[in-house]
């Protein structure tokens, strides 16, 4: 009977990958980290539908999915990059090509019926018309953990990030039942969710990244109980999603 499986799973990034971490002007930059809310959507172990029917009364509903995870014993960490990561920028231009154009709050419009009608409004688009990206590119490595009580069908493949970029997924390494055993002042340095670390465990030490929609943090020092891997290899136990009602919206 199985009572615990831990993978430690390697992506490998075979197009560029797009999150809007941080937006600065024009200018909207991706860190070098896949948070652990985008795994689990993009690993398929929770849905969200693809297309929004309204967009002004539509939710994230974290609460409900990451919960679903919980009651299974499913647990992602976020991804951490295994390399100095390479990152590239690109720019983008949005605006139509029609014959006529007119620059308006937050959007363009290119129908002539605006021009012809001064009465009619367009209503305000919520994305960005042109500015730079900033992507992680083709060939980033990075490792996480996926913890479960019961066996998870790893996919070969998984899509990331606002384009749905394609990623290589390669399991490293599997244990079964590892042991447990409690530590004191263990150094961390992979990115780990602070919500999600139990109650019981001190954080002496960490390095903050602010990140939507919940900040990660890095190069921690823990004690706590661990799930011992490998030497030198271990893992916080009893990590669950939490913080689920102060992250929903």
């Amino acid at each position: 009977m199985i009572g615990l499986l831990v993978y430690e799973l390697e992506i490998t990034l075979q197009e560029r990958v797009f999150f809007a971490s941080r937006e600065i002007d024009k200018f909207f930059l991706t860190e070098p980290v896949i948070g652990n809310y985008a795994l689990a959507y993009a690993f398929n172990l929770v849905t969200a539908p693809y297309r929004v029917g309204d967009v002004k009364n539509e939710e994230p509903v974290y609460k409900v999915d990451l919960t679903s995870l919980n009651r299974r014993g499913i647990y992602l960490t976020p991804a951490t990059p295994l390399q100095k990561p390479v990152l590239v920028v690109e720019r983008f231009n949005a605006l139509t090509d029609s014959y006529w154009y007119q620059m308006s709050p937050n959007v363009v419009v290119g129908d002539l019926a605006y021009k012809l009608d001064k009465e009619l409004k367009r209503r305000p688009a919520n994305f960005p018309q042109e500015g730079y990206l900033r992507l992680l590119a083709r060939g980033n490595r990075l490792g996480m953990f996926l913890c479960s009580r019961e066996e998870v069908d790893i996919p070969p493949y998984i899509r990331l990030g606002k384009f749905n970029s394609k990623a290589r997924v390669k399991i490293v390494q599997q244990w079964e039942n590892p042991p447990r055993m409690y530590r004191e002042d263990v150094p961390i340095d992979y990115y780990l969710n602070p919500l999600d670390i139990p109650a019981s465990s001190r954080v002496k030490l960490f390095d903050l990244l602010s990140v939507p929609p919940v900040p990660l943090i890095k190069n921690i020092v823990l004690s706590g109980e661990f799930y011992q891997l490998a030497k030198g290899k271990c893992l916080p136990a009893g990590m669950a999603f939490g913080g689920l009602e102060e992250c929903a919206p």
